[in-house]
């Protein structure tokens, strides 16, 4: 059925093409091209045989192929670009885009220009998210401009383990380097004993100060030999 449809001349398109695009003196809105769809609304695929009826307004086409298929088994004769009649003696072939077809394999639209020329519209490429250049890392270091130790878990828990050692190495680490250690100041002793530990150093310091006590005189009685 298909060698039946007559095959439109691309010459015949290509005026009609010119038609549409012809400037309307009642319009104020030019019109320089009209893109073209190569993709089949039937089936979402590239077209291989385009076709519309002759009494299409439109210059969209879509496959003759897949259109006869549908109709044998449900038959409905409807355009599907513009949902008007098309019968089956009214389908035409488009001889200017079965040539495009031929021509333009890596593009699914092409637009038409105002002196019946065409040219493809390729869909451009979304811009890559991942950085093209080398990444810079940003960070904070030292005076002598070494890079910031890493802190490892489990220093200052007082507990041995892994962590402890490494916090042990850490340490040792910073003393090589020529740094000291941060003052440890113990959190366990209550408020009393540190009181009654000054008070104990005070008398002392005092004790010092005095120099040494004179010897006791042990009173005794007469006629007792004395005992010190």
């Amino acid at each position: 059925r298909l060698k039946t449809i007559g095959v439109k001349h691309p010459e015949l398109c290509k005026a009609l093409v010119k038609e549409k695009l012809r400037l309307d003196p009642d319009s104020e809105i030019a019109t320089t091209g009209v893109r073209v769809s190569l993709i089949c609304p039937l089936v979402k695929m590239r077209l291989s045989v385009p076709c519309r009826a002759e009494t299409c307004a439109h210059l969209q086409c879509f496959d003759a192929v897949f259109y006869l298929q549908m109709n044998e088994k449900k038959p409905t004769w409807m355009c599907p670009v513009c949902d008007k009649p098309a019968a089956y003696d009214q389908l035409i072939i488009d001889g200017l885009l079965s040539k495009i077809l031929s021509e333009c394999e890596d593009a699914d639209e092409i637009e038409f220009l105002a002196e019946g020329s065409w040219r493809p519209i390729r869909a451009e490429k979304e811009p890559s998210c991942s950085p093209q250049g080398p990444i810079l890392v940003l960070g904070t270091s030292d005076a002598n401009g070494l890079a910031p130790a890493s802190s490892t878990p489990g220093m200052g828990s007082g507990l041995s383990g892994p962590g402890g050692a490494g916090g042990g190495a850490g340490a040792a680490g910073g003393l090589e380097n020529g740094k000291t250690g941060a003052d440890v100041v113990d959190l366990t002793l209550d408020s009393s004993s540190s009181s009654e530990d000054e008070d104990e150093d005070e008398d002392d310091d005092e004790d010092d100060d005095e120099g040494p006590r004179p010897k006791r005189r042990c009173p005794f009685q007469k006629g007792l030999v004395p005992a010190c």
